[in-house]
């Protein structure tokens, strides 16, 4: 049977992804994902609707390497709960006749909070700059570990991120508060240094591999 790469079914044109915004959606569905991504990340939606009177919105995304794990995590102001949805290297033994994708759709789970468990994770948030003000200028590779946070907050939109490794990496109280909440904590990929691998490296110039880096802007991710 013939061997599909994973960067051809989860990702393959990419460079599309800038054009395709995302407004609503699956996400998790990896068709969905490869045209949807950068838009998704950047919050795209999120700025669409975000005003004064409007409920806070909040998405935020861990990046462990693009090919081994990525964690979405989306505050519900309304309903105060957590939603978590992980993607990552998928299993080839899982594909099924009726769903050829199934190993690249993303696990998701919710916790509820209660009122003194929002405030507390609100609070998080500002303190370790997910409202602003952005970190401009800030790379993020793929390749590599990082968090992204797009927000709304009392009508004020904020891109931002975090790159590890970099003191405002190890400031943020952000990821300690959130996988405490995340009921797959235990599968967390832990950020860490990235060794140089050769044939990565020569997959990557024959482009083999998905790779791509985001960037931090002023008013937004930087198209």
């Amino acid at each position: 049977m013939k061997r599909f790469s994973r960067t051809a079914i989860l990702l393959a044109g990419l460079s599309l992804a800038s054009g395709c915004a995302y407004v609503d959606g699956d996400i998790g569905n990896p068709i969905h994902r490869k045209f949807h991504w950068q838009s998704f990340v950047a919050g795209d939606d999120i700025a669409a609707s975000c005003s004064s009177g409007n409920p806070d919105r909040v998405r935020l995304v861990y990046n462990a390497i693009w090919d081994k794990q990525v964690r979405i995590y989306e505050i519900d102001s309304i309903k105060r709960s957590l939603r978590v949805r992980v993607f990552g290297q998928g299993n080839l033994t899982d594909v099924k006749l009726t769903d050829p994708i199934a190993p690249w759709r993303a696990d998701e789970t919710k916790a509820q909070l209660d009122e003194a468990g929002y405030e507390q994770l609100a609070a998080t948030l500002a303190e370790s700059g997910a409202f602003g003000p952005p970190a401009v200028g800030l790379e993020l590779p793929s390749h590599s570990y990082y968090w992204t946070a797009a927000t709304c907050r009392q009508g004020k939109f904020t891109f931002t991120g975090w790159a590890y490794p970099s003191a405002a990496f190890d400031a943020s109280r952000i990821p300690a508060a959130l996988f405490a909440l995340d009921p797959g904590r235990d599968g967390v990929v832990a950020p860490g240094p990235i060794p140089y691998d050769v044939m990565w490296e020569y997959r990557r110039k024959q482009g083999q591999v998905t790779d791509f880096t985001f960037k931090v802007g002023a008013n937004g991710m930087v198209r």
